[in-house]
């Protein structure tokens, strides 16, 4: 248990395989594949297989459908392997037909009845109900414009007091006021762009909008309610469409999906005209089951290849761990990086659950550390908060504590007090942290001299561990020891130290 072996894996196919091939791969959890541009480096007749943004361009199209009908895309029906682009694009293009049909329709409706919306709100702030909109709109000599403008513009109407036309305010709501404003015919021009600069919105009356004006607002009312009603049945008709194509779609979206991602494995796809190759590190332990899983496969090569073979191509194996279930959690504590050989989630992991059953074992903190495991299950933290807690509990169980004050039944006790047993406990997490990182920084040094005679070395380590012992005998356990022998030990790892740091940059 501990990093993988990895060994570079080379797959040579017949190019009809090539979908079988890559709807298996899909599945596998333990093969990592190379792009083939790294693989096949410019070598002539040889070259990495193109991927098809058919499948890209196809659910671009499904979103906008769905948005256009409301629909929620998800991929829960199962995919098909197969598709036909040419039927599936015929069925797009008759369905994004009857949607432009449904909305275009719709859309009229929504700028006309807001227009009658506009001019019913003209029409219900004039205070004249005795006005006949026929007669005051087809005057011969002057015109009178409706419309509104923002509520900030209002005082600057009196600028243009004693100018040749009538300004008549007929309300105001909290952001416009509106108005009407007559004039004659021959000074029209000037008067709107007077409004025009006041930022004026002229609310046209309709046609079919006649008479008093009350006559008038009922006209509209009915008006309004009528296209209120036809919008209506324009959803309906959505609904309806959507409800029929529902299942399709979903399908479809579901199967572009599947063979998107299908499509982007061909970058690890190298093409031989013929023949395809695929290169991918796996694990030395796993090839067995992997080929297994491809033995469908008729033809399939393979050839096994060291994992630094191609290290000058930047084709680099991942550093893959193995761990077991228990341990799995304290891999984000270990932090495994590309350049390790040695992998500590098994020290960290008994570190932590030693000192947590020992020394920070409590029913209340096991509980809730579980508890914010089990709400946080999906995500790395989670697992880690939820052994820590169930290791927690055990030790809780020996002591019979709760939140480190309430004792629940006699049982086993530490000959510490509580206080102590906490600040040993995390003392103890710290050091032992350090010491782990410490002797996996010395494993991967390749100078003897570094391993030994440096502060991240054996000598670095004697110095934290003097000074621990010292306080830890002098404050906690009280016994009195002199402080010469520790002095000596530690004076003397620092000279070695120095000294090696001075033969190295004199070897320099």
């Amino acid at each position: 248990m501990a990093i993988e072996e990895m060994i570079l894996l080379n797959m040579t196919f017949d190019r009809h395989d090539l979908d079988q091939v890559l709807f298996t791969l899909k599945d596998s959890k333990y093969f990592y594949p190379q792009p083939a541009s790294k693989i096949v480096n410019n070598v002539k007749g040889v070259h990495a297989l193109q991927e098809d943004n058919a499948y890209t361009k196809l659910l671009d199209r499904l979103i906008q459908v769905a948005s256009d009908m409301k629909l929620d895309l998800n991929k829960d029906l199962a995919p098909d392997k197969t598709l036909n682009l040419d039927q599936t694009d015929q069925y797009l293009s008759d369905l994004e037909a009857q949607i432009k049909n449904i909305k275009d329709v719709q859309d009229q409706l929504i700028t006309e009845k807001d227009e009658n919306e506009k001019t019913l709100e003209i029409l219900t702030r004039l205070t004249l109900s005795d006005v006949d909109l026929d007669h005051l709109l087809n005057c011969q000599y002057v015109k009178a414009r409706f419309g509104r403008f923002h509520r900030q513009n209002l005082d600057k109407i009196k600028y243009y007091e004693g100018r040749p036309f009538i300004f008549n305010k007929l309300g105001e709501d909290r952001q416009y006021v509106y108005c009407c404003y007559i004039v004659t015919n021959s000074l029209l021009l000037e008067v709107d762009n007077i409004f025009k600069a006041l930022g004026f919105e002229e609310i046209v009356i309709p046609s079919f909008v006649h008479g008093k004006v009350n006559d008038a607002k009922k006209e509209l009312e009915e008006e309004v309610h009528a296209m209120t009603e036809y919008i209506l049945r324009m959803d309906q008709k959505m609904t309806i469409l959507r409800e029929t194509h529902k299942v399709d779609l979903l399908k479809l979206y579901s199967t572009g999906l599947f063979l998107q991602r299908i499509e982007s494995f061909k970058v690890f796809v190298v093409d031989f005209q013929s023949k395809c190759a695929i290169y991918g590190f796996i694990p030395k332990r796993m090839i067995e089951e992997f080929k297994d899983m491809l033995k469908h496969i008729n033809g399939m090569e393979y050839q096994e290849l060291p994992a630094d073979i191609l290290d000058h191509q930047q084709v680099v194996a991942p550093t893959v761990v193995h761990n077991a279930k228990i341990v799995r959690p304290f891999e984000m504590l270990s932090k495994v990086k590309q350049s390790d050989k040695i992998d500590t989630t098994i020290a960290i992991a008994v570190l932590y659950y030693a000192v947590f059953i020992i020394f920070l074992g409590d029913l209340g903190v096991g509980a809730i550390l579980a508890l914010l495991g089990l709400l946080m299950r999906k995500k790395k933290m989670g697992n880690l908060f939820l052994s820590l807690g169930v290791a927690a509990l055990l030790g809780g169980l020996i002591y019979g504590d709760v939140f480190y004050t309430i004792s629940l039944y006699p049982a086993i006790a530490l000959p510490l007090s509580t206080v102590y047993k906490l600040v040993d406990g995390i003392i103890l997490l710290i050091v032992g942290t350090f010491t782990i990182g410490a002797f996996k920084k010395m494993y991967l040094q390749d100078s003897t001299m570094e391993k030994v005679l440096s502060m991240k070395g054996i000598c670095g380590l004697i110095i934290v561990y003097a000074l621990l012992v010292y306080f830890g005998c002098v404050y906690e356990a009280h016994i009195n020891l002199p402080i010469m022998p520790f002095a000596i030990v530690i004076v003397a790892c620092l000279v070695f130290v120095l000294a090696k740091s001075i033969l190295k940059k004199k070897a320099e």
